[in-house]
C-alpha cells in the first residue's frame, strides 16, 4: 500500500472531511466577494497576526504530534478558534458565539474516528488477556497465521524446539470515547506493524467492555484520568513495563522535592506530559533488542 493510498484510507472520512469545511467558514465568507458584505471591514482587524499566530501553532504541532489523525485534531481546533477569533474581530459577536455552539455540537455528534490504516494489533476479550496470562493463549484463535508460525507454535506446545521461547504481549489498555486513545491508537499501530514477529504480539482491549480489567490493572476510566490511553508490555504473561508510568506521589525519590503537593504536581505533569510517539515505546519496551532475540 502506498503512502498516498494509506492516507486517504485513513483521513478520507466524514469526520475529517466534514470539519475541514466547517473550519473553512470564515474564510468562505471572507474571500467570496458575494459574501463579503457580511463582515463590517471598517473595524480594520489585525488579520495578518491571527493568521500567523494560528499558522505558527498549526506548524508546530506539526512536528511534535505523532501520526496525521493528531496533527488534523488539533488543527481542526485551533482553526475553529481562528473562526471564532475573525467573527468577533469583523463586529459579528452573534455569529461568534453560535459558531461556537456549533463546534460544540459538532463535537458531540462527530467523534473522531478510530484509526483506519494498516494495524496487527489483535483485537482481546478478557477471556483471552487470561490465557496470555497463564501461557496458555492459542495465537491462531485471534488471526490467520502462515504455516510456520503454526509449526513454531506447535513445537513451543510440545516442548520441541527452543528450550524456552519467551513471548512477548504490548497490550493496548484503551476506551472508545477518549480522544486521546484514538489518537494513539495509530502510532500503536504502526508499532505493530513494524515489530510483529512470530513471538511478539500487539493486542488491544477495550475497558468500557471488561471495566474489571481496569480494576485490575489500576486504571481509572474517569473522563480526567490520566492514566488512558495505556500500553502494558507482558513478558510470558508477566507484566514488564507500562506506558505511562503507575507513579505513586509517594514513590517519587526527589531530594529537591521535600513538599508533597509538588510532588504531586510533578507526577501530574509527567503523566499528563509523556511522549506517546514511537520512539516512545520501542525505548520503553527495548523493542530493538527483543526483535533480535527473537
Amino acid at each position: 500500500m502506498t503512502l498516498v493510498s494509506e492516507l486517504k484510507q485513513r483521513l478520507f472520512l466524514p469526520y475529517y472531511i466534514i470539519n475541514l469545511l466547517f473550519c473553512s467558514t470564515f474564510f468562505i465568507i471572507r474571500y467570496v466577494p458575494a459574501l463579503n458584505f457580511i463582515l463590517d471591514f471598517s473595524l480594520e482587524p489585525s488579520e495578518t497576526t491571527v493568521y500567523f499566530v494560528i499558522g505558527a501553532l498549526i506548524l508546530l504541532k506539526f512536528k511534535s504530534t505523532a501520526s496525521a489523525e493528531e496533527w488534523l485534531s488539533v488543527s481542526f481546533l485551533y482553526l475553529k478558534l481562528l473562526n471564532v477569533i475573525m467573527l468577533y474581530l469583523f463586529g459579528k459577536t452573534l455569529w461568534a458565539i453560535l459558531y461556537a455552539i456549533s463546534w460544540s455540537a459538532l463535537f458531540a455528534v462527530l467523534p473522531q474516528p478510530s484509526y483506519q490504516g494498516p494495524t496487527k494489533i489483535i483485537e482481546l476479550s478478557e477471556q483471552d488477556l487470561n490465557e496470555i496470562k497463564r501461557g496458555g493463549y492459542k495465537l491462531h484463535k485471534f488471526k490467520e497465521i502462515t504455516d510456520e508460525e503454526h509449526e513454531k507454535i506447535k513445537q513451543s506446545e510440545n516442548g520441541k524446539g527452543k528450550e524456552q521461547v519467551d513471548q512477548h504481549w504490548i497490550i493496548f489498555f484503551y476506551v472508545t470515547w477518549s480522544p486521546a486513545c484514538r489518537i494513539f491508537e495509530s502510532t500503536v499501530a504502526k508499532t505493530s506493524v513494524k515489530y510483529t514477529t512470530t513471538d511478539v504480539h500487539f493486542g488491544k482491549i477495550d475497558l468500557d467492555f471488561y471495566p474489571n480489567v481496569a480494576q485490575e490493572y489500576d486504571i481509572s476510566l474517569s473522563p480526567t484520568s490520566l492514566d488512558l490511553p495505556a500500553l502494558v508490555y507482558f513478558k510470558n504473561g508477566r507484566e514488564n513495563s507500562r506506558l505511562p508510568k503507575n507513579v505513586k506521589v509517594d514513590d517519587v525519590q526527589l531530594d529537591q522535592i521535600t513538599n508533597k503537593t509538588l510532588k504531586s504536581a510533578k507526577v501530574t505533569w509527567d503523566r499528563l506530559g509523556w511522549d506517546r510517539s514511537m520512539k516512545s515505546i520501542i525505548t520503553a519496551f527495548k523493542l530493538d533488542t527483543i526483535s533480535k532475540t527473537v
